[in-house]
């Protein structure tokens, strides 16, 4: 299933509707620029991608002190064509029992290269001191007229257009990690960036080649984004796949599959290379060599390596249960630098599991109680901070109250195949390419050993931001009702609360309260 886009009448004022979107783009576009600047804290300290452009230009993929700015803020990759090490005398080597000096140690950034390859042109021109912060909100706003573009492929309703645009841009924490520039944050803004670029060369204009390019510079900028690659090949099947072949083969259009490839290659390549040319391995993006992987200080985090099974567990309290922090005192409700719930931080996801289903009321409304009840269990043991309650979580047995989280994303990637069938209108493509997206995306990043460190919200959660809100127009489209309305505003309020709260309130302490705490 599908929805054609319509474009409504031109205006009777004689404004055509291409002038008008432009319009509008622009106006989205100076709007998030503005927002995003003017509240946001305008610098960071951890310009690492700035740094790194600036060491290329100057002829070497690793660090060095005179071409680089704060380097003692630096997640350190330390390697020496054998493994990891450190310098002679770096003080840091008391913190790893048994460290490994080597003269040939160097050190490198543990992120992927795409941002720092992107700001190349900024840092020939003002070198160190391009502000990476500025270049992260600049990035963001341009985020805008390509998701105004999508959700006008799915609703159309100019009004509604422009809700779905601003829950996107302003109710998720893509607001918050826009703004803020720095290493982690601003790998993030850059990977939605061309996400949304990838997704809009899926849906709104479909062009292999430049769906694959920017997908590829997704990844190059968040390697946990490549799964979600399933989403394009889903939605390029109506293209490559030609039922009414007999031959396999030739069932296959290899245009559609080539023209993708063709788009993502040439930045895989570099990555590979870059990979190979620090790291003698292709593969290796330096993780395996960061300092923080070695530390004793670090071993309860990284004690059975970057990735394992066994670290599942400790995510869901993160993205599913993680309150704000409620005490009896002002600010009264405050944000938790270990994260917060993404269906607080975003109500309006969960719309994203009812898509298919919302004509069956014998499934839709058992759903939404057991999604309700969870939600309270939740709510009530971030509350018991103000009456000093002790009860955890963890004390229900098996988790069982996060089941409807679990359970509704299946419902929902089955719904798309089997409801649409029934009404004999072929599977839902962009319902299953999303959930195919998101569910082994969500798998991987709970493999991770860290969670996200401090950040408002669950920032990993960005790499699947794009699909859910996808979800959330498939279900609304044309047909915003009150309650979701008030779902997408309260979004936008706790989004504007994590933004005020952490970087214009608690950096001067206003009114000598602390706005933000872990």
């Amino acid at each position: 299933m599908s929805v054609t886009h319509i474009e409504p009448p031109a205006a009777a004022t004689g404004i055509t509707e291409r002038q008008r979107t432009i319009a509008i783009s622009l106006g989205l576009v100076l709007l998030t620029f503005a927002v995003y600047w003017y509240i946001g804290p305008q610098e960071t300290p951890y310009s690492h991608q700035v740094s790194q452009a600036n060491n290329i230009i100057h002829g070497h993929l690793n660090f060095l002190p005179e071409h680089s700015k704060n380097l003692n803020t630096l997640e350190r990759v330390m390697y020496d064509g054998e493994g990891f090490c450190f310098q002679p005398g770096d003080p840091e080597a008391t913190k790893v029992t048994g460290a490994r000096f080597s003269e040939d140690c160097q050190i490198f950034m543990q992120h992927a290269l795409g941002p720092a390859l992107m700001v190349l042109p900024g840092v020939l021109i003002w070198g160190n001191e391009l502000n990476q912060t500025l270049v992260s909100v600049v990035i963001g706003a341009m985020t805008a007229p390509i998701v105004f573009a999508i959700a006008r492929q799915y609703s159309t309703r100019l009004l509604n257009q422009l809700t779905f645009t601003l829950l996107l841009l302003f109710g998720t924490v893509f607001w918050w990690v826009a703004s803020n520039g720095g290493v982690w944050f601003f790998a993030h803004t850059v990977s939605v960036f061309f996400m949304f670029g990838a997704i809009y060369f899926t849906v709104r204009r479909p062009i292999p080649v430049l769906a694959g390019l920017c997908f590829s510079a997704s990844v190059f900028s968040r390697p946990t984004v490549l799964l979600t690659g399933l989403f394009f090949v889903i939605m390029f099947s109506s293209r490559w796949w030609k039922a009414e072949s007999q031959s396999l083969l030739r069932r296959i259009d290899w245009r559609t599959v080539g023209g993708f490839v063709a788009g993502a290659a040439p930045l895989a390549i570099v990555m590979l290379a870059l990979n190979y040319m620090r790291f003698d391995n292709p593969f290796e993006s330096g993780y395996n060599y960061t300092e923080q992987l070695y530390q004793d200080g670090l071993q309860h985090v990284y004690n059975k390596g970057l990735f394992d099974l066994s670290y599942i567990q400790r995510h869901p309290p993160v993205i599913l249960e993680q309150m704000p922090i409620f005490q009896d005192n002002g600010p009264y409700v405050l944000p938790s630098w270990f994260g917060m719930a993404i269906w607080v931080t975003t109500p309006a996801f969960f719309y994203a599991y009812f898509v298919n289903i919302k004509e069956y009321r014998a499934v839709w409304i058992p759903a939404a109680i057991a999604l309700g009840v969870s939600a309270l269990v939740i709510l009530s043991r971030g509350l018991a901070r103000l009456w000093e309650g002790d009860w955890e979580s963890s004390d229900i047995p098996f988790g069982i109250h996060l089941l409807p989280f679990w359970a509704m994303a299946f419902v929902a990637l089955a719904a798309g195949i089997v409801v649409p069938l029934r009404k004999n209108e072929g599977w839902d493509r962009l319902v299953v390419a999303c959930w195919c997206a998101i569910i082994p995306t969500v798998l991987l990043l709970f493999a991770f050993a860290a969670t996200g460190w401090a950040q408002f919200g669950y920032r990993y959660a960005l790499d699947v931001t794009p699909f859910l809100w996808l979800l959330v127009i498939r279900a609304t489209g044309n047909d915003l009702k009150w309650h979701h309305l008030t779902l997408i505003a309260l979004a936008i309020a706790v989004n504007l609360m994590g933004v005020l709260w952490i970087y214009q309130f608690q950096p001067d302490l206003a009114r000598g309260w602390t706005w933000v705490m872990f």
